[in-house]
């Protein structure tokens, strides 16, 4: 059998070379030889492939829900105190990297010097294709009779317990107002209605649906939300306190990762 030779070629340039293919292609190249395998397997090709490939610095203004919850007029339920100082959602507002994610607000990746990039990696794929879909399909959320087209966003949150966050947890990670802490709702069951539904208008899974007129494509992503989304946990913070809720549906998405669809509610 012939011998292959591979050129020889600078570790510093491969890296440089390789962190603009695409995943594929990089399993691809981590098959030429042990030495490139070793090479693209090291936790700083993983930190320079997710800084060239992602935009992971936060927005400069909040967007979406985030600005929606940060706006002075939020309908909210409680009594305001003298001076107003109580009229508030967040009291550290979280943040959105530019490529789309919502994160806790005293979050950095350069505050996690340990971090592992590939299961960073996995978890913001994951998330980045539930973002695409969400526009794609026209998902929204019909949760607990929600009456309005909450935009389907993401979030994500450093996880290394072995269990799902519980609704304490994502008050505290988030910094909700005490006044809407009350009575959260949690839920890790699929509703019995609401088990890979289609019927003529829409495709839908664990509250999330689809009214795009291609239904295999959403057929398609949902198959793939419910094998990568199971288990899950949803989880309503401040209902009967404030109108749209927050409203969250979370899965361990890699080692050491929690995320999932952030959405809100309108209730009645």
């Amino acid at each position: 059998m012939a011998t292959i030779s591979v050129p020889h070629i600078p570790e510093e340039l491969i890296g440089k070379i390789v962190i603009f293919l695409p995943l594929k292609d990089v399993s691809n190249c981590m098959l030429v030889c042990k030495h490139w395998h070793e090479l693209l397997s090291s936790g700083l090709f993983w930190k320079n492939y997710v800084q060239k490939n992602f935009d992971i610095s936060d927005e400069k203004f909040p967007t979406g829900h985030l600005q929606v919850w940060q706006d002075p007029d939020f309908a909210y339920y409680w009594d305001d105190n003298e001076d107003k100082s109580n009229i508030y959602v967040f009291s550290e507002p979280p943040r959105r990297w530019k490529c789309g994610i919502v994160h806790p607000a005293n979050f950095t990746i350069e505050s996690h010097k340990d971090i592992k990039y590939k299961d960073f990696l996995r978890a913001v794929r994951i998330l980045l294709r539930t973002q695409k879909a969400a526009t794609e399909l026209e998902l929204d959320c019909g949760a607990y009779g929600n009456e309005s087209d909450g935009e389907v966003e993401v979030c994500l949150i450093p996880w290394n317990k072995d269990s799902l966050p519980r609704a304490e947890d994502i008050i505290n990670f988030f910094h909700f107002n005490p006044e809407m802490c009350e009575d959260p709702s949690t839920d890790s069951e699929v509703p019995s209605d609401d088990e890979d539904c289609d019927d003529e208008d829409y495709v839908s899974w664990n509250t999330l649906r689809s009214f795009s007129d291609d239904k295999q494509k959403a057929k398609t992503f949902f198959n793939w939300f419910k094998k990568t989304f199971t288990p899950f946990v949803r989880i309503l913070i401040g209902c009967d306190k404030m109108n749209p809720v927050p409203f969250f549906i979370l899965a361990q998405l890699s080692p050491g990762w929690v995320g999932g669809v952030l959405t809100s509610l309108t209730l009645t």
